[in-house]
């Protein structure tokens, strides 16, 4: 007796008339993955050339002269979705009969309920960095997260997953940082917030998008847990190697904007300035934590929702399909228009006019670069963000942010217990550089020390800025923090 199947009245079942039997294939079922073509005794099924509703190329029967289907039902055996199946003549010979069995569709996964929750869970919290990092970029607003998990980040993209179909957003884990930061831009365009989170490696892999972000003025955030380096380097260790990279890392001139939080209360509060400043720029953003912050577990207290201060982009005042998408207000800030809206939008990487095509004219060029730069730059004053600690009478200045920062205050007050008069400056916003700041307190002390995990990187910063004082370098190549004993001998050094 001939197999039984079940198929459902709404299945397209395709039925071929064979020398031994019937071979049906239910084209709907089959997900390309070629066993029955791979395992046909006889080679008469084939690849088809139409799709079906899965996007997969199910098989056709092609037999000739040479070769027939003996409906052996192999086929039948070795489909792991049940989508092809052969019923043998019982009258015939020439073949052996298959036992009576059923073969029962299996059911769809049901998907589990997903109970709905708070966007801004108000009270205080045990959490570190990565987790307070992700339920800022919620409070946001932040409704979609593309991703692709990575040391030490990976923890921010665990808890969004687990969080954002609770608040009735979207997270897709992608194949690759390279079309993770691509569906934050997309999802962008949808009227989406968007975010990312990443390290080193999936940083370096990340920059040509973040230039295409920059040049389409798409506002999104990448988190950038750092780490040791170059490469593979340091996995599961601190660094702060890629302060530059996130400054200079895409090609082209362009301005950027980088936040560097110190605590888990700063990677929740900091992530909500991010998303902020990216709307109100038209911007990507980034928010430059270091491992040590990203894993400290610290109390984090979490504000009610209507003291939460959000900025929404600026939208289009004129009529569809005659408003131009990149032409700027005084502010140098294009309104933007989201897919769907009416305004035509055309997206592209190339250098483009005000109406968003491309033009290979240099006044083009000229116009945009300036604009997309200047955008930012006469915002400086707004942007910039830094904290100052004992610098009324300072007659050193040690530069330092993120977990290197929570070293060197201690080891100011160590050095103040000493008798030198020591005060720390923190890099709250990495970039634009707070040049006018150090420019200011160069006219105020001989010394400069900057004390930071990597080679020296930021120092170049201040020497560029702190002229006519002496500045001075505190390295770590990575792996470990600086002690306030390392700090406070550096400063006694160089105040002899």
């Amino acid at each position: 007796m001939a197999t039984t199947y079940i198929i459902k009245d709404d299945e397209k079942t395709k039925k071929w008339k064979t020398p031994h039997g019937e071979l049906y294939i239910i084209k709907d079922r089959c997900k390309g993955c070629s066993f029955c073509i791979e395992f046909c005794p006889k080679k008469v099924l084939v690849e088809s050339k139409e799709f079906n509703a899965k996007g997969y190329h199910p098989p056709e029967l092609q037999e000739d002269e040479t070769k027939k289907c003996i409906n052996c039902g192999f086929c039948a055996m070795i489909c792991p979705e049940f989508a092809i199946f052969s019923e043998a003549d019982a009258q015939s010979k020439d073949i052996a009969q298959i036992p009576e069995k059923e073969y029962p569709i299996p059911e769809s996964p049901k998907i589990p309920e997903i109970k709905k929750a708070r966007d801004v869970l108000t009270g205080e919290h045990f959490w570190n960095g990565d987790v307070a990092a992700a339920e800022g970029a919620i409070a946001a607003g932040c409704k979609f997260f593309g991703g692709y998990p990575i040391t030490p980040s990976t923890e921010v993209a665990e808890h969004i997953a687990e969080r954002m179909p609770q608040v009735g957003g979207v997270y897709v884990q992608m194949e690759d940082e390279i079309a993770s930061i691509a569906a934050v831009l997309g999802a962008a365009w949808g009227g989406a917030k968007s975010m990312t989170a990443t390290s080193g490696p999936g940083f370096s892999l990340m920059q040509e998008n973040i230039g295409l972000a920059v040049i389409t003025e798409t506002p999104c955030l990448i988190i950038n847990v750092q780490r040791g380096g170059p490469s593979t380097g340091l996995p599961t260790l601190v660094a702060q190697a890629d302060v530059m990279q996130a400054r200079w890392g895409t090609h082209g001139d362009h301005e950027i904007i980088a936040l560097a939080p110190n605590s888990p209360q700063e990677c929740f509060d900091l992530t909500i300035e991010c998303f902020n400043l990216a709307y109100k720029y038209r911007t990507p953003v980034l928010l430059m934590m270091d491992e040590c912050v990203g894993h400290m577990t610290e109390r984090v207290v979490v504000p009610e929702r209507s003291k939460i201060h959000l900025v929404d982009r600026k939208k289009p005042k004129g009529e569809p399909g005659k408003v131009k998408i990149y032409e700027a207000d005084e502010d140098l800030v294009p309104p933007m228009p989201y897919a769907g809206e009416g305004y035509n939008i055309h997206m592209t990487g190339l250098t483009h006019d005000e109406r968003g095509y491309p033009s290979t004219i240099p006044e083009t060029q000229e116009r945009m670069i300036k604009r997309i730069c200047d955008k930012i730059r006469i915002h400086a004053d707004e942007i910039i963000r830094y904290e100052e600690f004992m610098l009324e009478d300072a007659e050193i200045v040690v530069v330092a942010y993120g977990i290197t920062s929570r070293v060197v205050k201690r080891a100011v007050v160590m050095a103040r217990e000493k008798g030198i008069k020591a005060g720390m400056f923190r890099l709250i916003t990495l970039w634009p550089f707070p040049e006018k700041k150090v420019r200011e307190l160069a006219k105020k002390v001989k010394n400069f020390l900057v004390v930071e995990i990597n080679y020296g990187q930021m120092v170049l910063e201040v020497e560029r800025c702190a002229c006519p004082s002496k500045v001075h370098f505190l390295g770590k190549m990575g792996g470990s923090v600086h002690t306030p004993e390392e700090v406070l001998q550096k400063i006694t050094e160089v105040t002899k």
